[in-house]
């Protein structure tokens, strides 16, 4: 028996990012993001299990612009493309 997982979410941790990331997909695709830096993995699972509505749509836009070697490459320069722009645009004001 074959089956399609139609909606997925998983908890990833990225050492070379020194994160945990939440990813949620339907279908295959990413409908859902959040992450947390450190390696605090309950912390990551008390406050940091809710989408982030934000960061997923800036991934959705400029995931196809992005040349990681994987989805999760991909995923982790947009979390630091979006960290940037919003660290700069709260500076500017």
């Amino acid at each position: 028996m074959s089956y399609k997982i139609v909606e997925s979410k998983e908890i990833v941790w990225s050492p070379s990012d020194d994160r945990y990331i939440l990813i949620v997909r339907s279908n295959d695709k990413v409908i859902g993001l959040n992450f947390m830096q450190g390696d605090e993995l309950e912390i990551f699972k008390e406050d940091f299990t809710y989408v982030d509505e934000e960061l997923t749509d800036f991934y959705n836009a400029v995931s196809p612009y992005l040349v990681g070697h994987s989805e999760l490459d991909r995923i982790n320069q947009a979390i630091w493309a979006h960290f940037d722009y919003r660290n700069k645009k709260d500076e500017r004001l």
